[in-house]
């Protein structure tokens, strides 16, 4: 079997699936594999600040449709892998065993900051980050694939 018929189902889960994990969303589903289902949440669920939404724009990578969700509202025993900012994963029982976690440290300046007062270029470094670790994480892909 091809390495691209393989399904994964990706994760990226915060505490409040405000600003890291939905920009972590929208960017993997703007480079995701063929057969790559993206998912984000939160322990918490929030709301996605306008500039977040503005700095995805900047990039040309639409955030419509997307909202904060729980993880009641993704298919968690489907998940392959959880991508977590902060300790976001420890405080979820209902991981399946099976599922890998990865740890991105990406410092969420922007915590705290949730109405949309914080400048635009502190979302701006953090959306830069997570952008190069999404096209890592999806790099190996393309390149076995090409």
């Amino acid at each position: 079997m091809r390495r691209g018929h393989i399904e994964r189902n990706i994760l990226f889960l915060c505490e409040d699936n405000a600003c890291l994990s939905q920009i972590a969303e929208a960017t993997a589903k703007h480079l995701a594999p063929p057969r790559t289902r993206i998912f984000s949440a939160g322990v918490k669920p929030s709301t996605i600040p306008p500039h977040v939404i503005q700095a995805m724009q900047e990039l040309g990578i639409s955030m419509s449709g997307q909202k904060s969700k729980s993880l009641a509202e993704v298919p968690i025993q489907d998940i392959d892998l959880v991508v977590s900012f902060g300790d976001a994963h420890k405080k979820c029982e209902n991981l399946p065993g099976r599922v890998t976690v990865e740890n991105w440290p990406v410092p969420d300046d922007f915590k705290g900051e949730k109405t949309g007062t914080a400048e635009l270029s502190t979302i701006r470094g953090e959306r830069d980050e997570i952008d190069k670790r999404v096209f890592a994480l999806f790099l190996d892909h393309w390149r076995n694939n090409a």
